[in-house]
């Protein structure tokens, strides 16, 4: 990966075979304490207790640790080796006022800011005034959570402001700076990271965690689609680089399947779409995704007017640069064998499913749902990595230091507080600053299955 990230992490040592975990703890800045508390009951079975506060003195904890059937299906280890394996991986339980997917759990939004990146794309969809795939999801899937981010100013503690959406991350670095500047909130690095098996922890920093055994596309827990360690041979990361020479004007034809092995089908020439038309950061964008790139489309301008406009401005503000090529794959969507087109970019995923009516043909996955999962409750241990002991969330109002640990993958919940206003943060009034792209040429996009 061509990058300062790139060269910043050249100095680490290669990624072993066997993983370490690492624990981030994260605090919640407000939240849904009505909420009951759960997890998502599709991706892990068992049991867990806790109470869930119905105040903002409340604990909003739990105890216990579930434990899920993790299916890991041929997917390649540091030496290419393919390796078929189901182990149960005990998972982290999260409870419902901390994270609720598909934006059903009633979450305001952290920050004013948020809420109008989201309001520009996905508001007109939430409304029925155009029908097209979400670029965030239908609402928040979290509260705000504060991560380590070695480079905040002064103030911030070392930390950032985030918030989960199915399809990426929201988050905002400098909360010192112009609010309206086009780069204040930015996309998290979600594909690289999920790649590579390094979480950034600052602008130049990563620390070790480990690569995600988890479908860049298709439905949860597919074992056909490849994951996003399948992607690591042949993705531009910190795990390496795997450049492609310029193509313009050939087609897409090349196949992966889900343990990493590279093929060709000629008949997919014959596909609308797939002409390569634009090349950059050594990679080719066919012209269904360079298309879908550079859409025009209703959106709410600044004063809360519906608009025409281009979508994603700049073209790579959602989905950051293309880190591979585009490949043929099949997964299983909606639980039909389905033939995807994927490719990976820095902050997302795009896929390209022929077959799916118009408005989404072309999605971004959703990343944000992955990444949480990997990240916060332990999903997507490739076989041969070392998973760590989870542990619960500590009790509401224990006092969170942002640092990371290796060992274990740890979410420390903080006091659940009524949901405030947009223009309050954990009920304590906030300025609403801006913060520049770190990298103004990248951004963030996720991958996978289709929202309803």
């Amino acid at each position: 990966m061509k990058t300062p990230i790139r060269a910043a992490i050249a100095t680490l040592v290669a990624i072993p075979v066997a993983l370490v975990a690492v624990a981030i703890t994260i605090t919640p800045e407000v939240g849904n304490a009505s909420a009951p508390q759960s997890i998502r009951p599709m991706q892990a079975t068992g049991t867990m207790t806790g109470t869930a506060g119905t105040t903002s003195t409340a604990t909003a904890a739990a105890t216990g640790v579930v434990s899920g059937t993790m299916t890991a299906t041929a997917v390649v280890t540091g030496t290419g080796t393919p390796v078929t394996a189901t182990t149960p991986y005990p998972t982290v339980p999260v409870p419902a006022n901390i994270y609720v997917p598909g934006g059903q759990g009633d979450f305001q939004f952290a920050d004013p800011a948020f809420q109008r990146v989201w309001n520009r794309t996905d508001r007109p969809v939430a409304e029925n005034k155009v029908s097209r795939t979400w670029f965030w999801g239908p609402g928040p899937n979290t509260p705000g959570l504060r991560e380590e981010y070695r480079d905040a100013p002064t103030t911030a503690n070392g930390q950032r402001l985030v918030q989960y959406f199915d399809k990426s991350r929201m988050e905002i670095n400098n909360p010192t700076l112009d609010a309206n500047q086009p780069f204040f909130v930015t996309n998290g690095l979600l594909t690289v990271e999920m790649i590579s098996g390094f979480v950034q922890v600052g602008e130049k920093d990563f620390a070790q965690f480990r690569p995600a055994c988890i479908p860049m596309t298709g439905d949860f827990g597919d074992t056909t689609a490849p994951t996003y360690f399948t992607f690591q041979k042949v993705s531009n990361t910190q795990a390496g680089d795997h450049d492609a020479p310029n193509r313009t004007g050939q087609n897409a034809t090349e196949t992966i399947t889900n343990n990493g092995t590279i093929g060709n089908d000629p008949t997919k020439a014959s596909v609308n779409g797939v002409q390569f038309v634009h090349y950059e950061n050594q990679h080719n964008v066919p012209k269904i995704f360079w298309d879908f790139l550079n859409s025009s489309g209703p959106v709410y301008d600044a004063s809360g007017k519906v608009v025409n406009e281009q979508l994603i401005q700049p073209w790579f503000y959602a989905s950051g640069l293309p880190i591979s090529e585009p490949y043929w794959t099949t997964a299983k969507i909606r639980g039909t064998s389905t033939n995807v087109m994927v490719q990976a970019y820095e902050r997302r995923s795009l896929t390209y499913v022929p077959s799916n009516e118009k408005g989404f043909q072309v999605e971004m996955g959703n990343i944000g749902q992955h990444y949480f999962d990997w990240r916060y409750r332990n999903y997507g241990v490739c076989p041969g990595a070392v998973p760590g002991t989870p542990t619960p969330p500590v009790p509401a109002g224990t006092p969170v230091t942002g640092t990371v640990t290796p060992g274990t993958a740890t979410p420390t919940a903080g006091a659940a507080t009524p949901r405030p206003t947009n223009t309050s943060v954990g009920g304590t009034p906030q300025p609403i600053p801006a913060t520049p792209s770190l990298e103004p040429t990248k951004s963030p996009s996720p991958v996978g299955t289709r929202v309803p």
